[in-house]
């Protein structure tokens, strides 16, 4: 590799060419970077679960649905009847849409001695202000309409709009809503806010929000790295070399995005402000090398500029190899877009070493090496440094104790982190998102979803009363679990066609005594209503629920007790298995957090076997793991104490911060290694290695700090807690590599390296010499 250094500093054009010619088809795909305008991709792949609810999907159609609400005095007048018949008939003309349900184009059952009929509810608005009022107790009374297409009060309407299921049709439901929103607009003069809230707005907001975080975390990542650069090195050269190194980067890393037809998601969002931090990190630690002492002993710049990377590159190719590793760990989630952020951010870790070893040597060749290379002097960092060092030697005992109690303590509230996806606290609490949710789930019922399904062995199996008891049975329970607000069924339909049978009497608002009955009633009905809920030949049956239960952690629970109580039933063999969104949900965060714990493991295993092996020594490839755990379980303990759940982007911060902080631990433990192999002693050792890497060190984390520092600009919560937590565990790497380590390694004497040389530059005059010229750390 040092040979290779030689060629690419002899021979520089040849290299910023070919350099150049390697980039060039990656960056010419950057801008068809595509953001769909849905979140479909965090779904389970081969999962029993999955497929079981495509198929049952095909006989009832799509589950997906959402709702438009809208709020007056008093729903029932002739004026408001109107106004939600005329939004109804408009909404029903767009061709996206699969189905439109509301009080006025729902149908109802009316019954007399021996009969009844179907017809719409609203088929006739009245004027009388007495048949007004009989219409409001008849919409209020019924459990097919009231806290689903009416509140309670009745000053709430809904509009229950279905959609398809369009896998591979991307723009699907922004079409959707963007043509349900401009019929809405023509309405504003008579409403003053409708409120649309389920998957679909939930969904299509996701995307959109992602569009706008992407607007804003590059060009200020950008902008605040521009000003680090400047600000620690107060060079202009050099920050432009920074920009034109992490520019390329970046636009590698983008161009792969088209090439592997990998979208913007909310997990992939965090790989642009990932790669350019990282991409600057190579960078910063070979400026901090080119110290004018080094033009002293190499005259010629190529010479100066090859001895410069050769002692960075190593440090430099193991950093790259093992944050590789940390993000390729994630390539064996069941979830396809941690896969693709593992795929996408090694990529980009890749790009980063190969332009900075073999694009940005040539650009610096360009510049006079007198402008680019500096000298830093005591001041500054240099002084910094120095009290942290004095700070080490002086405590470092106490630094140990500290340390081991805030690591207890971190260790106790790891285990308060709850594990759960809630998408209603994906929003801020003032979005429009979320105060649509509120509004629909506090007047009328939750925009959470899933089914039951119960399937006979036989066709007409739901025409029998006992079977029909089955579903009444396990109905009933449901509605008294907490967190469900409304569920449907089509035994619902046929206790209200036997109620409407005995003259609307709510006595016989039951399931009818025997099969034939019932099959009089169906071949009475006349309405499509109930296809949503049984099949064609009556032996497969749906129980639709809606939740206002968003935690993933809470609908497990709901949904364990529910399987529970079908355990228990005596069903006489009818296949009665749970299905639908929320079980995805559930789903998906077990697989998480499974993902989670088998990457760290691979993570953390290979990337430590590698410091064993690079460093030469059991005991320094233990001691390594100090300041790579510390701060992981800092990380855990504050997502403990503020109540941080483990969900889709907090899952990724361990193994992506372990991946990182180790980056500076090699640095560190490089520069500490080759200081005692020329028998220098520990304390020394450290001092030097302190000196020599602390300011690549501190601007490395520094910068990464603001590389996802930036993401608490986000939109969406679990990005600004990643962002948040992952700037943090930056910070206290950095303690932990230049506070904890070198207190750990003081604690022993002895020397836990083979050394090269025998101990013969401890003497004080040489030590001096060492320590008071800061330009023979180069």
């Amino acid at each position: 590799m040092k040979k290779i250094l030689d060629l690419v500093t002899q021979h520089h054009v040849i290299f910023l060419i070919a350099s150049l010619v390697f980039a060039l088809p990656f960056i010419s795909f950057a801008p068809f970077v595509k953001t769909v305008d849905n979140v479909d991709y965090f779904t389970l792949e081969d999962d029993p679960d999955v497929e079981f609810y495509n198929g049952f999907k095909k006989t009832f159609g799509n589950d997906e649905f959402f709702v438009i609400a809208f709020e007056k005095e008093d729903i029932f007048t002739s004026k408001n009847l109107t106004l939600l018949k005329n939004i109804t008939e408009e909404l029903e003309t767009i061709d996206e849409v699969r189905e439109i349900k509301s009080l006025a184009n729902v149908d109802d059952t009316i019954g007399g001695p021996d009969y009844f009929e179907v017809k719409e509810f609203l088929q006739d608005i009245p004027e009388d202000g007495s048949e007004l009022a009989n219409l409001k107790k008849q919409a209020v009374s019924n459990p097919l309409y009231v806290k689903n297409l009416i509140s309670p009060d009745a000053r709430t309407a809904a509009i229950m709009v279905s959609t398809y299921d369009r896998p591979d049709d991307e723009d699907y439901r922004k079409r959707l809503i963007e043509k349900c929103e401009r019929i809405l607009d023509h309405y504003h003069k008579d409403v003053n806010n409708f409120y649309m809230a389920g998957w679909t707005t939930t969904n299509l907001s996701l995307s959109q929000y992602l569009k706008k975080d992407m607007a804003t975390f590059i060009p200020i990542t950008y902008l605040l790295i521009i000003l680090s650069i400047f600000f620690f090195f107060g060079n202009v050269r050099l920050t432009l070399l920074a920009i034109a190194n992490i520019s390329v980067c970046m636009g590698c890393t983008m161009g792969l995005f088209s090439l592997t037809g990998i979208t913007h998601n909310n997990v992939t969002t965090i790989v642009p402000p990932l790669v350019m931090a990282l991409a600057l990190c190579d960078t910063v630690h070979i400026f901090s090398h080119m110290k004018k002492s080094v033009l002293s002993k190499f005259p010629d710049k190529r010479k100066a500029l090859a001895s410069v990377l050769k002692r960075v590159v190593m440090p430099c190719f193991l950093t790259t190899l093992t944050t590789a590793i940390g993000f390729l760990s994630l390539a064996i989630s069941e979830i396809p877009p941690i896969r693709e952020f593992a795929l996408l951010a090694a990529a980009g870790m890749v790009f980063e070493f190969i332009f900075s070893f073999f694009l940005l040597p040539p650009l610096i060749l360009f510049f006079a090496p007198e402008k680019i290379y500096q000298d830093y002097g005591k001041r500054g960092m240099s002084s910094f440094l120095g009290h942290i060092n004095g700070l080490v030697q002086s405590y470092s005992r106490f630094i140990v104790f500290l340390s081991l109690v805030v690591v207890i303590i971190a260790c106790f509230f790891t285990s308060k982190i709850g594990v759960e996806t809630n998408l209603v606290d994906f929003f801020k609490k003032n979005s429009p998102v979320r105060s649509a949710i509120d509004f629909v789930e506090k007047r009328l019922s939750g925009v959470g979803s899933f089914d039951i399904s119960l399937q006979t062995e036989e066709e007409d199996g739901f025409k029998i009363p006992a079977n029909l008891q089955v579903i009444d049975t396990l109905q009933q329970y449901i509605k008294s679990i907490e967190g469900v607000d409304v569920t449907i069924s089509f035994v619902d339909f046929i206790k209200d066609m036997n109620e409407s049978f005995h003259e609307e009497n709510p006595d016989h608002y039951t399931i009818p005594e025997t099969r034939e009955l019932v099959s009089q009633y169906l071949l009475l009905y006349d309405s499509d209503d109930i296809e949503d809920f049984i099949n064609e030949t009556y032996d497969h049956a749906r129980i639709s629920v809606r939740i206002s239960e968003h935690s993933t952690a809470g609908q497990e629970k709901l949904i364990a007790d529910i399987q529970r109580f079908i355990e228990k039933m005596n069903h006489s063999g009818m296949k009665i298995r749970i299905t639908g969104r929320a079980l995805q949900d559930v789903n998906t965060i077990d697989a998480l957090v499974k993902g989670q714990v088998y990457s760290l493991s691979i993570a953390a295993g290979v990337i430590f076997v590698i410091l064993f092996l690079v460093l030469k020594s059991f005991a320094i490839g233990c001691l390594s793991l100090i300041p790579n755990l510390f701060p992981i379980v800092l990380n855990f303990g504050i997502m403990g104490i503020a109540g941080i759940p483990l969900n889709t982007a907090t899952a990724l911060i361990a193994v992506v911060a372990l991946g990182i902080a180790v980056d500076d631990t090699i640095h560190f433990l490089s520069e500490y290694r080759e200081k005692r192999a020329k028998g220098i002693t520990i304390s020394e050792s450290l001092n030097l290695a302190i000196l020599v890497k602390g300011r690549a060190i501190v601007l490395s984390s520094l910068i990464l700090c603001i590389g996802f520092g930036v993401m608490v600009l986000s939109r969406f919560v679990p990005i600004i807690n990643f962002g948040m937590l992952t700037a943090i565990i930056m910070i206290s790497a950095l303690i932990g590599d230049l506070v904890v380590l070198p207190s750990v390694l003081l604690l022993k004497r002895s020397d836990f390296l083979p050394l090269s040389a025998p101990e013969n530059i401890n003497d004080k005059k040489e030590v001096k010499k060492w320590t008071e010229n800061p330009s023979l750390t180069n």
